[in-house]
């Protein structure tokens, strides 16, 4: 049992010691070959074995995050993978000669780098995050794919805002070579097919929560035969959710309780205090959507547009409930009502609003039985008396007694000298009693006519509120559904490149 484990144990040793040669041997292979490969080589100079021949360097970039894109400094937010290659002759190799080689991991600072940088850069910093190192092949070819957080700038639209879409770019050129000594060119996928956009990688990439990527193109471009860039696109649609819950269906709210200021009654004391906390919250909306919205001068955001509009409507609603406040409030003793108001607001636009006025109760008539003696006083309409009732004509004068009083007043019946009618001569007493009744009669039929009055302004000013609740409604539903499907035609276009 004991030498079965001490030759197991002499076994393992001697694999140990194999693969450690081994290992020895090929790291002592690729220091040889490293060695050979930077022996007079100069990263300064351009790998082209003629000055007039260009070297060719192929860019890509793949996609982790669309981080974020802020509208107010006009800054996108990325975090990619740079796709770089080109072709250094010097970096090659037979890998027969070195045990198979076929690639060799180089610290880029080592081997020449063609200096391509993103030119609209937003923060200062052009360079990539971190230098990794650079896989040279054996046939010479130099494949770079740093890690970068890139903040470029980008021109923000903001006149659809929140329904908006962005064309952001990222434009990468050389810094130290023009066209004449780098040609620059798409990167190249697996099948040797030039790669026309970013590349997204379906497992490290991370789905923004505010935008959507709709198209990704890249192009070329060249400046004055001088200067070409590769730049990518980033053709970007905005997730609405957030605005339409957090700003706009609470503006659509506040305009509908601006409203519904013209369905409270007059009398009530709580209009103007409704009206003005409405356009107080309208307000505080619109500081919200100051600090979100570029400051720009360009275009006002459609969404500022709305609040602006319900602001407008608001003040409105303000200032005509001040007018239907004074008309509910008003009586004959301070205006006179025109005759163009009444037939206006009584009798015209009622029935086309809605609204009808209730008419007084009608006490009951009581029908004059037929029998009825020719000298009793009538009844006439609504009960009343006709102011003639006390006059009789043809009257029998014996059937009028004399009437005495404790001062032995007597009420006396004298005929017209020139008609059959009498007439009724009251002592001084009677005659200041029936002037005091006179007066309360007359003082209550002024009365009745300044409550009828008055009654008519509080109805005026229910028609006029009534009127302006209509005007509102249909106002503000037109103003939404214009402001709205206007959003609804600025959709992302189909080709980025049209």
């Amino acid at each position: 049992m004991i030498m079965k484990i001490e030759v197991r144990i002499n076994t393992l040793t001697v694999m140990c010691v194999c693969l450690c040669l081994a290992l020895t041997g090929a790291s002592e292979m690729e220091r040889k070959l490293h060695q050979k490969i930077f022996q007079n080589y100069n990263l300064k100079v351009r790998p082209a074995r003629s000055w007039e021949e260009k070297v060719m360097v192929r860019v890509g970039m793949t996609l982790s995050q669309l981080v974020s894109l802020n509208e107010k400094n006009g800054e996108m937010t990325t975090n990619v993978f740079m796709n770089l290659a080109w072709t250094d002759y010097r970096l090659s190799w037979n890998p027969q000669e070195y045990d198979n080689i076929k690639v060799l991991r180089i610290p880029p600072n080592k081997v020449w780098r063609p200096d391509i940088y993103l030119i609209n850069n937003n923060d200062g910093q052009f360079d990539v995050a971190l230098y990794v190192n650079v896989l040279v092949s054996s046939d010479g070819l130099v494949n770079w794919l740093p890690p970068a957080i890139y903040r470029s700038s980008c021109s923000i639209e903001v006149a659809y805002f929140p329904f908006d879409w962005q064309n952001c770019s990222m434009v990468f050129r050389s810094y130290t070579y023009d066209s004449s000594e780098v040609d620059l060119q798409y990167f190249l996928d697996d099948h040797d097919n030039e790669i026309h956009e970013i590349v997204i990688d379906e497992n490290a990439f991370t789905e923004n929560g505010e935008w959507a990527i709709c198209h990704k193109p890249s192009r070329k471009n060249t400046k004055d035969d001088l200067y070409e860039d590769i730049t990518f696109y980033l053709i970007i649609e905005r997730k609405p959710l957030f605005y339409i819950i957090n700003i706009i269906v609470p503006c659509i709210l506040t305009s509908v309780l601006a409203i519904f200021v013209f369905y409270l009654p007059p009398g009530a004391g709580e209009k103007m205090t409704l009206s003005i906390s409405v356009l107080i919250a309208l307000t505080v909306f619109m500081l919200l959507l100051a600090d979100k919205v570029p400051e720009t001068s360009l275009a006002i955001p459609i969404i500022v547009n709305y609040v602006m509009f319900t602001m407008i409507l608001v003040t409105f609603s303000v200032i005509l409930s001040v007018v239907v406040l004074n008309l509910h409030h008003r009586t004959p003793s301070t205006h006179i009502m025109p005759n163009w108001v009444r037939k206006v607001f009584i009798h015209f636009l009622p029935k086309y609003i809605g609204m009808e006025r209730p008419q007084p109760e009608q006490p009951m008539v009581e029908e004059q039985p037929s029998d009825m003696p020719s000298g009793t006083p009538l009844r006439t309409i609504d009960g009343r008396r006709p102011g003639g009732e006390y006059f009789f004509r043809k009257i029998n004068p014996d059937l009028v007694l004399p009437w005495r009083d404790r001062s032995e007043s007597t009420v006396q019946l004298q005929r017209y000298f020139d008609s059959d009618s009498y007439c009724l001569i009251l002592p001084p007493n009677l005659k200041s009693a029936i002037a005091a009744v006179t007066y309360m009669a007359e003082q209550l039929k002024k009365q009745d006519t300044d409550d009828a009055m008055t009654g008519d302004w509080q109805f005026i000013a229910l028609v006029v509120d009534r009127l302006f609740l209509w005007l509102f409604v249909i106002i503000t539903s037109l103003g939404t559904l214009a402001m709205f499907l206007d959003a609804s035609f600025n959709y992302t276009p189909d080709n980025p490149f049209p």
